[in-house]
C-alpha cells in the first residue's frame, strides 16, 4: 500500500521539474549539501549549549529548553534536521533514475525517503512529543541504513568498491545505534552506552551523512550513483 502512493509523489515532484537532467542535478546538490547543513547546525546548537554534556546527553536534548540553554540553539537544531531531512527526501526523488529501473531500486529509494522525511519530523516533534519523537527518530536511524544496504546489494555487481561500502556503511550504523533502537522497547540505553546517547547518534549520523554527500557527488560528476 505505502510503496505505490510513495513512487506516485517521486512522479508528481519529476513532474515539477524541468528536465529529467536538471532534476538529477537539483538532487545530486540537495545530497551533497545535506550533511553539510546537518553537521554545521548540530555543531553550532552544541556550541550555544553549554549545559550539553556527550557523556550524558542525547542529541534531541538541543531541540527543547534546558536550564542554562539558548533559543538559538533550539532553532539551529530543529530547523537543522528539517532541512537536512528535506534534503535527503529530495536526493531519494530526484536521483532515482540514477539507478537501474528495477524492484528493488523503488523499494531502496522509497525507504531512504522515508528515512529522510523521518528525519525532519524529528525536527518538528521534539522531545515535547515524547511517544512522536522516538517513533520517527526510530524510523530514520533504521530506515536508512537499510536502505543504503538494499541500493550496495544491487551495485555489487556493477560497482563493487560503492556496493561493499553502502552495505557496509548500513551495517556499522544499525550496530552503532543499536542503543537507541533497544531503549524504544524497555532497555536503558546508558546500559550498553554508558557515554551517552549522543555519540552514537553522531556516529551513525556522520555515516549515512556521509554515504548521501559521496552518493550526491558521484550523481553530480557522472549522472549515476
Amino acid at each position: 500500500m505505502l510503496l505505490p502512493i510513495i513512487l506516485k509523489v517521486f512522479r508528481l515532484i519529476r513532474i515539477i521539474t524541468m528536465s529529467e537532467d536538471s532534476s538529477i542535478r537539483i538532487g545530486a546538490i540537495a545530497g551533497i549539501a545535506s550533511p553539510i547543513i546537518g553537521i554545521i547546525t548540530v555543531l553550532l546548537s552544541i556550541y550555544f549549549s553549554p549545559w550539553f554534556i556527550w557523556q550524558e546527553n542525547a542529541l534531541s536534548d538541543l531541540g527543547v529548553e534546558q536550564a542554562g540553554g539558548t533559543q538559538i540553539a533550539i532553532y539551529l537544531f530543529n530547523i537543522g534536521l528539517i532541512i537536512t531531512g528535506s534534503l535527503i527526501a529530495v536526493f531519494a526523488v530526484l536521483t532515482r533514475s540514477s539507478l537501474p529501473s528495477n524492484r528493488r531500486s523503488k523499494i531502496a529509494y522509497a525507504i531512504l525517503f522515508i528515512g529522510g522525511i523521518n528525519l525532519a519530523l524529528v525536527g518538528i516533534f521534539t522531545e515535547n512529543f515524547p511517544v512522536i519523537h522516538r517513533i520517527v527518530a526510530l524510523l530514520y536511524f533504521v530506515t536508512t541504513p537499510i536502505s543504503l544496504m538494499i541500493i550496495g546489494s544491487g551495485k555489487i555487481a556493477s560497482d563493487r568498491a560503492f556496493g561493499i561500502f553502502s552495505i557496509g556503511a548500513g551495517a556499522v550504523a544499525l550496530v552503532v545505534i543499536l542503543g537507541l533502537v533497544l531503549s524504544i522497547v524497555g532497555i536503558s540505553v546508558g546500559e550498553i552506552y554508558p557515554e551517552g546517547a549522543a555519540i552514537p547518534e553522531i556516529v551513525e549520523a556522520i555515516i549515512l551523512g556521509l554515504w548521501v554527500g559521496i552518493a550526491g557527488i558521484r550523481v553530480l560528476k557522472t549522472g549515476k550513483i
